[in-house]
């Protein structure tokens, strides 16, 4: 019976795995990308989810920049290990700060499910999740969902949907332990309309 078992569930799991090697590739083999994101935050305490849009851009290996536009100038870049961010001003005087990325591990594991995506790292992916391939509605669209494996991770955070079309991220769904709810959705840009390199 076990054997029997086996024999149906393998294949469709070898497949499985054979079509997140190939997202992944295909995901790897753009080395810079410019995207702008509309972002929605529902929480049990709020009425109205809290809206950000703005722009997205990441370079291979491991450069990852969120720069908020809307509601209010903001900016994130993520180098390495570690993370700059700018607020709007207050009184004249810009906010910064600079920390290390190891010492928000939430924010490193959610960072790294986006980076590790965008840059096409599945291994680097599966040593922060359990990493599923969702069958997809059309032969381009795909969808990968994410349960973290580090115990503190899950408490925080029941799991992450990835969904796309091709070579390109399209959303970024993560699901809280406490029924909060994020939505990134993803618009990639043409290079014409690309922010300028700082």
């Amino acid at each position: 019976m076990l054997a029997a078992l086996a024999s149906l569930v393998s294949p469709a799991s070898a497949q499985a795995d054979d079509a997140l090697v190939r997202l992944f590739s295909d995901l790897g083999a753009r080395r810079e990308r410019h995207a702008r994101f509309a972002e929605r935050k529902f929480s049990t305490l709020l009425k109205a989810p809290i809206e950000s849009s703005g722009t997205l851009i990441f370079r291979a290996p491991d450069i990852l920049e969120k720069l908020t536009s809307e509601p209010q100038r903001e900016s994130v870049r993520i180098e390495g290990n570690t993370v700059t961010y700018e607020g709007a001003p207050v009184r004249g005087r810009t906010q910064r700060r600079t920390f290390a990325l190891s010492e928000a591990p939430l924010l490193a594991a959610l960072i790294e499910s986006l980076r590790a995506t965008l840059a096409g790292d599945l291994p680097a992916l599966r040593r922060h999740y359990q990493v599923s391939w969702i069958a997809p509605q059309t032969a381009q669209e795909w969808q990968v969902s994410l349960v973290p494996r580090d115990r503190s991770l899950l408490e925080a955070v029941s799991r992450v949907v990835l969904r796309g079309a091709g070579s390109e991220l399209g959303a970024v769904e993560i699901v809280e332990a406490n029924g909060d709810l994020t939505l990134l959705n993803i618009t990639p840009l043409a290079a014409s309309a690309a922010p300028p390199k700082k």
